[in-house]
């Protein structure tokens, strides 16, 4: 090595060996080949060459440091005989073949190695099955509650009769504890409240139709929600959750994202 250029680059291309030798031996130096081919030459015999180069036949075997073998027999038996270039392709399609085969077997046993992790992590398949539903609810007459179980948690559908709706409309924002406009809470069908009915306090169900403002009442700690679900009276920090919803028809609503 004698520059950084031949250390780090390729060689030169000599199309000399890559005709007479193949495609492995572009990169060899054509002065390297040029070596006497006689019998009476050895590799490794000559007697300028260093120590560990030569070989002499009066030192015992074991001692040697270099190959033993002369040209001719190097020539004939060791070195590969350049073969076509046909035969060179098909043989670098049978290592595609054989690797791509053992990049499938990794991958498939790659499968029940590291899924089963990610699997640790995720929610259960019924509980996905029920992250988004389709639940029909009829006609509904005024002051009518159904209820509907989505991801575990009951979920009211309360139609609001015209003086329940001019009620919740009509109420001040500073008379609320949790200040929020009953448009701002429902989409859609506007007679129709869509809330979470888990109490926001201790998470105990309220009682529709019932309390001081007409909505829902929580019995455990006496809090008062009105036909809109906001909080107005008793412990309970924040009105009831609305979820994510919306109308598909006039009589069937889907829950979720």
């Amino acid at each position: 090595v004698n520059s950084w250029s031949d250390e780090f680059l390729k060689p030169p291309v000599s199309k000399e060996m890559e005709g007479k030798y193949g495609r492995y031996a572009k990169y060899s130096d054509p002065a390297l080949s040029k070596v006497d081919t006689t019998e009476e030459v050895v590799l490794n015999t000559y007697p300028e060459g260093t120590k560990q180069g030569r070989i002499e036949v009066t030192r015992p075997l074991k001692e040697f440091d270099a190959c033993m073998w002369d040209e001719k027999f190097f020539r004939k038996n060791i070195l590969k005989p350049k073969i076509p270039d046909s035969q060179m392709d098909k043989g670098r399609v049978t290592d595609y073949a054989l690797n791509s085969v053992l990049l499938g077997f990794a991958i498939y046993i790659a499968r029940y190695v590291l899924l089963p992790v990610w699997y640790v992590g995720q929610p259960r398949m019924s509980m996905v099955a029920m992250m988004n539903i389709e639940a029909e609810i009829g006609e509904m007459e005024d002051k009518q509650c159904k209820t509907v179980v989505w991801r575990g948690k009951p979920i009211y559908v309360y139609k609001r009769s015209a003086k329940q709706m001019k009620d919740v409309q009509d109420v001040p924002m500073s008379q609320l504890k949790h200040p929020e406009t009953d448009e701002s809470r429902f989409t859609g069908k506007m007679d129709h409240a869509v809330v979470i009915a888990i109490c926001t306090h201790l998470g105990c169900i309220p009682i529709p139709n019932d309390g001081l403002f007409g909505g829902f009442f929580c019995p455990c700690h006496g809090s008062h929600y009105d036909a809109s679900g906001r909080i107005r009276q008793g412990p309970a920090p924040l009105n009831l959750e609305v979820p994510p919803y919306k109308w598909i028809s006039d009589s069937a609503v889907y829950l979720g994202k």
